[in-house]
């Protein structure tokens, strides 16, 4: 489940069934004529794992000012699929100028609120610094296929634990796979490329033991997540 917002990507119920087989045929070509041609109807390029934000959210922030006279065009989403990549039908998937692969979203209109939501839960968590950044990406993919004994001591098991704190405070307050590795661990270690399935990596370390790692609790207003 996918919602890419400008500074942020967060989880949210996706419209499924929106884009038909016979859509292909349909498609402009160059990416310019993509963003041109959504932005009338309200549909937007949903990039599989952490694609080029602005290129994605471009269509909405065309669209959502002629929804909503006055609103931020910088506070806006992309809905993606619910479903995995390969569930997909494959005549919706496409691939930008870049060769990136991407497919139909839909336009979500003023996020500010759910935006300030992801900077409570960021600045709930430390961010990671320069020693920890250099390992954490190792340190989680060997917690989550061999475990916590597999993994080396010293800044890797700090970073291990941290991502698994990390992850279990990211599940808890609602928030997804790609928001935690986008907004958090990609933001602070300045990363933009995973090699490997967000969401199986994510949900392998929220399934970790507490002894490697606790959630920080709920940061919803109430304390109600």
């Amino acid at each position: 489940m996918k919602v890419t917002v400008l500074s942020s990507y967060l989880s949210a119920t996706i419209l499924t069934g929106m884009v038909g087989p016979g859509y292909a045929a349909v498609l402009p070509r160059t990416d310019a004529e993509t963003i041109a041609n959504f932005g009338r109807i309200g549909i937007c390029m949903s990039y599989f794992g952490a694609g080029p934000t602005e290129k994605e959210l471009a269509p909405c922030s065309t669209w959502c000012p002629t929804q909503n006279p006055g609103s931020d065009p910088n506070s806006v989403g992309c809905k993606g699929p619910t479903v995995a990549r390969e569930d997909l039908d494959p005549s919706t998937i496409f691939k930008d100028d870049d060769g990136n692969e991407w497919t139909p979203g839909e336009c979500i209109c003023d996020l500010a609120p759910a935006t300030a939501f992801l900077d409570v839960v960021i600045q709930g968590l430390s961010k990671l610094d320069d020693v920890l950044c250099a390992v954490v990406l190792t340190a989680v993919t060997t917690l989550v296929q061999e475990g916590i004994s597999a993994v080396p001591g010293g800044a890797s098991i700090t970073a291990a634990s941290k991502a698994v704190e990390g992850a279990k405070t990211w599940a808890e307050n609602g928030l997804d796979a790609i928001s935690f590795f986008g907004d958090w661990i990609g933001q602070s270690c300045n990363i933009h490329d995973f090699s490997f399935n967000l969401d199986d990596v994510f949900q392998g370390l929220t399934d970790a033991p507490d002894s490697v790692g606790t959630s920080l609790g709920c940061f919803k207003a109430g304390k109600v997540c």
